[in-house]
């Protein structure tokens, strides 16, 4: 494996990158990050590979020569974990207070202990040890299995792994963490990578019909366009033209693909089309008889009656356990089997707050700030990877307004470890290089 040279003495080191063990684990983490889309396990188990990585290094003394590299890079994860451990805490004490299980929060718990294991990493890992350019091409191919489970799922009926919403909220964070790698040296080759695994992931989102992951394709896709224009130390009108060299090959590519996969086109257009249908039924015409099940109306009645249902508790809350009775008689006095299949209301807000009262409505909104805040931080020392930060940010904010994605274990692996890849391109400073 090609690895910047390093002193001699640090190839017999663990997680040095001359030590063979080391190499075979970073194999590893690569083909699982590649496989991910896959199967929510496999991203379970580079999730607890991150974790138990971040606790063997945990027993090291720091290398004080490495502290003006990492400086900046330890100061935004240690921030970061900040905010989770606070999230985590608060949310701690709700779950105390009325008894939940303390399993239901893994949320909360994998984003802390993965926080606090790339802090540690961050601390500890040699310079050089991981080898962005294959992480780069790992990203690529996990968006290409995206894309085969997503042409599986339209075309075949296939399940995806996970719920399609959080499933593909996760492939925008992958997406977000191949824009924060551009802030490493970066070449046309670079750029070309980037843009094809950007291509691959928004059409794997498109084809699963999830409209709530469709909520941060415009982010997503400014976010790109001004990590591609911030690429390089070339004048802004040279790196204008750089990024036009892309479109042509770009407008080419998508033309092909709408031929080869209509449904690229036609499934998105059909679910907004739905989308339309039911907002105008169940709230301009006031028809809820008709449209009892559908996604629009049971949505607006969990969000009416959880109002409703906070307004009487907002200090406290309810309890997880009284939550779900809610529901049920919530649906008993609609008539809607839809809603009877739910344990939650659909929007992380008001779930966290009708459970746990402002306690759980903070710990929510912590998670969100700690996300502002981190990338803050990290465009001061990187700004790729401040737009990737920032990306995840607005995107959970924005997912969290028609879902409670914090409720699958899928969605919190994947911000674990796409937040781990963007902190770790932290890992040393580096001068951009010129896209050519």
């Amino acid at each position: 494996m090609p690895i910047h040279s390093l002193n001699p003495k640090r190839s017999q080191v663990p997680f040095s990158p001359e030590n063979r063990a080391s190499q075979v684990g970073w194999a590893l983490a690569l083909m699982l990050l590649a496989l991910s889309p896959v199967s929510t396990k496999i991203g379970g188990a580079l999730w607890l590979i991150l974790v138990v990585g971040g606790l063997l290094v945990w027993w090291r003394p720091r290398d004080e020569t490495r502290a003006d590299d990492h400086e900046g890079a330890c100061r935004v994860a240690w921030v970061w974990l900040g905010f989770c451990v606070a999230g985590a805490l608060l949310k701690l004490v709700g779950v105390l207070y009325w008894g939940d299980p303390v399993g239901t929060r893994h949320f909360e718990i994998r984003l802390t202990l993965a926080a606090g294991a790339t802090w540690l990493l961050l601390r500890q890992l040699p310079s050089g040890f991981i080898d962005f350019g294959r992480l780069r091409l790992a990203l690529l191919v996990a968006a290409a299995f995206a894309l085969g489970v997503s042409i599986a799922h339209a075309y075949f009926n296939v399940e995806i792994p996970s719920n399609r919403i959080n499933w593909a909220g996760g492939l925008v964070m992958l997406a977000f963490a191949q824009i924060a790698l551009l802030g490493q040296s970066v070449r046309a080759r670079d750029v070309a990578v980037t843009i094809l695994t950007l291509f691959l992931l928004l059409l794997s989102v498109l084809l699963t019909g999830a409209r709530g992951a469709y909520l941060a394709i415009p982010w997503l896709a400014l976010s790109a366009l001004g990590a591609l224009l911030l690429v390089g130390q070339r004048p802004v009108v040279q790196r204008l033209r750089l990024t036009m060299r892309f479109v042509v090959p770009l407008l080419v590519l998508t033309a092909v693909t709408v031929l080869l996969v209509p449904k690229v086109v036609n499934v998105p257009a059909q679910r907004l089309q739905l989308a339309l249908e039911e907002v105008q039924a169940t709230i301009v015409a006031g028809d809820t008889r008709n449209y009892v099940n559908s996604p629009v109306f049971v949505r607006i009645r969990f969000w009416q009656r959880s109002w409703e249902a906070i307004q009487q508790s907002s200090w406290l809350g309810h309890g997880r356990d009284r939550r779900i009775e809610m529901i049920q008689e919530w649906a008993d006095e609609a008539g809607s089997d839809e809603m009877r299949r739910h344990i939650h209301v659909h929007n992380e807000y008001l779930n966290g707050w009708l459970d746990h009262g402002i306690i759980g409505l903070v710990s929510t909104l912590g998670f969100m700030v700690g996300l502002f805040v981190a990338a803050a931080l990290a465009g001061r020392t990187n700004v790729h990877v401040g737009i990737g930060v920032l990306g995840v940010g607005v995107l959970h904010v924005l997912m969290s307004l028609t879902d409670t994605n914090t409720g699958t274990n899928n969605y919190g692996v994947m911000m674990s470890l796409s937040m781990a890849v963007m902190l770790l391109s932290l890992e040393r400073r580096r001068t951009l290089g010129t896209a050519s």
